[in-house]
């Protein structure tokens, strides 16, 4: 009987331990079917939206209005609107109910005190321009508000989908130095969880999230500024997505468990010439240095056909000029400009004037091979017109864009023509005297006077016009040697399901637009 007894205790602790065994890997399994871990190129300063932009905003965040699929303005917050006839009031209500992650409601005077934020000089938000032809915000009751505009303002619509900040936390606090910006709380799909500086972030799904339910428990964001590891890790399954390098697309879709995504961006690459320096003050110097640029090759080579050439900040955009000068690759053109201008080719093959050498730096960041190889590839292609021209690939936290003498930038985006023009190639939005991004001082009258313009009228038929007029000047006087628009390359785990693809902005960011939709296949 003893014996009897002590066989079955056996037993019994087996079928235990191979139960507990088995509940184990279920956990495990279930543990890494809730997580999606994305490896980002860089970390970010802080997370508060109207400081800084990061691809973590539509997760944390909600605003007003929404870009859709179809990167148009739709009710998000806002359950409807309307536009007086002369298009200088918009009356909003706001849907009832909707909580930020620490559970207090959001109303009128959170989307009041946003805008004021924004406008606010001491908290130098890099937004104030898309909101200063509001003139007043007023409160009807928690859930309606009224927005009254100086001049009717074709764009408002896209800038209300700008996150709406939880006045609560902010009180008696400068924003600048708010807690918030490292530990923010939002009325987005996710919520923030925790942030280990220097290796990840983490964001956990929010329960009462107003919309579409996150299938994904944690979003975590793995800082990876080699682009090489990020790709050894897709590949071994440490983590689960990553925006590529056209060099690693041919080897990574041959991997079984990755997906390719290659989506249309209207993220374009570009030398920035810093107005500043008096080499670029000639037009001719400029317009020589985009001739001798070999984009056909740059997008043939470096990005390997993931991509096209570019010539207009608005290629992307209904309204795009396809008349513009192109600056098609042309030696002898750009050796006849710099002819022109002064610069007399010496004995060396460099060229001179007044003594001084045709000689500068391109500054790139260097976890963006990208633009690091692009920045080698045309100052090795400058020296046949006789330019000495080197390449200084920096940490981000070593370049200050205002200070260099000229730089591989890259922007665009995929909504109204305002964005990313105005804040780049206005006078007044220069880096040196506003919170704008022209980093270059770039000024034109021309220019300004259709950006403003083109801000301010309604018609859809004349504002096209007026942008491409805007098209037509920067062309002449170029701000930037347009090099080339350049795709989105995602790799992703084919397990991801839910992914709804769209024209991306710069950065590949907007692909991560619909995360709470997301759900791996398995589920």
């Amino acid at each position: 009987m003893k014996k009897n007894t002590k066989y079955f205790l056996i037993v019994i602790m087996l079928v235990l331990v191979i139960s507990g065994c088995m509940k184990k890997e279920e956990n495990n399994v279930q543990t890494k079917e809730s997580r999606l871990v994305y490896a980002s190129e860089s970390e970010f300063e802080g997370l508060n939206p109207i400081l800084e932009e990061t691809n973590l905003d539509a997760l944390l965040f909600r605003g007003l209005m929404r870009f859709d699929q179809n990167n148009k303005a739709s009710t998000d917050v806002a359950e409807s609107y309307t536009v007086s006839p002369d298009q200088l009031t918009y009356t909003f209500v706001i849907k009832d109910n909707i909580k930020f992650h620490d559970g207090k409601l959001l109303t009128a005077d959170d989307f009041i005190f946003t805008i004021e934020s924004i406008l606010d000089d001491k908290n130098a938000s890099f937004l104030k321009a898309d909101f200063t032809e509001v003139d007043s915000v007023t409160k009807i009751d928690d859930h309606k508000l009224v927005l009254k505009l100086k001049h009717p303002f074709a764009p408002i619509l896209d800038k209300l989908t700008v996150p709406i900040l939880p006045k609560h936390a902010f009180e008696n606090v400068d924003m600048r130095k708010a807690e918030f910006n490292s530990h923010p709380i939002g009325a987005g799909p996710y919520m923030f969880d925790k942030w280990d500086r220097g290796t990840s972030l983490t964001l956990k799904a929010y329960a009462n999230f107003h919309g579409t339910k996150p299938s994904i428990e944690k979003v975590i964001f793995k800082f990876i500024p080699d682009s090489n590891v990020r790709a050894l890790q897709l590949k071994s399954g440490e983590v689960d997505m990553t925006l590529l390098d056209p060099v690693q697309v041919e080897e990574l879709e041959k991997e079984k468990n990755i997906k390719i995504y290659a989506i249309e961006s209207a993220d374009y690459r570009g030398i920035l010439f810093n107005m500043n320096k008096d080499l670029w003050k000639d037009v001719d110097v400029r317009r020589a240095f985009s001739y001798a640029t070999d984009r056909t090759q740059i997008v043939k080579g470096i990005l390997k056909g993931y991509g096209t050439e570019a010539y207009s900040p608005l290629q992307k955009h209904a309204f795009n000029n396809e008349n513009v000068e192109k600056y098609v690759y042309d030696i002898k053109k750009a050796k006849e400009l710099l002819d022109g201008a002064g610069w007399k080719e010496g004995q060396d093959g460099f060229r001179y004037k007044n003594g001084d050498k045709l000689a500068f730096t391109i500054t790139a960041p260097v976890s963006d091979t990208v633009r690091v190889n692009m920045a080698n590839y045309t100052a090795e292609g400058f020296k046949k017109i006789g330019a000495d021209v080197k390449v200084d690939a920096l940490d981000w936290s070593a370049i200050t864009i205002e200070e260099t003498e000229a730089f591989m930038v890259g922007w665009g985006s995929p909504y109204d023509a305002n964005q990313h023009t105005h804040i780049l190639f206005h006078t007044n939005q220069s880096s040196l005297t506003s919170s704008g991004y022209n980093f270059g001082s770039y000024s034109n009258a021309k220019v300004d006077e259709l950006l403003d313009k083109g801000r301010l009228t309604t018609d859809p038929e004349q504002r096209k016009v007026i942008y491409m007029k805007f098209q037509e000047e920067l062309a002449k006087d170029p701000a930037f040697d347009f090099i080339a628009y350049e795709d989105a390359v995602y790799g992703i785990n084919k397990n991801l399901g839910g992914v709804k693809e769209r024209i991306l902005g710069h950065h590949g960011s907007g692909f991560l637009w619909n995360v709470e939709e997301w759900k791996w296949n398995d589920q």
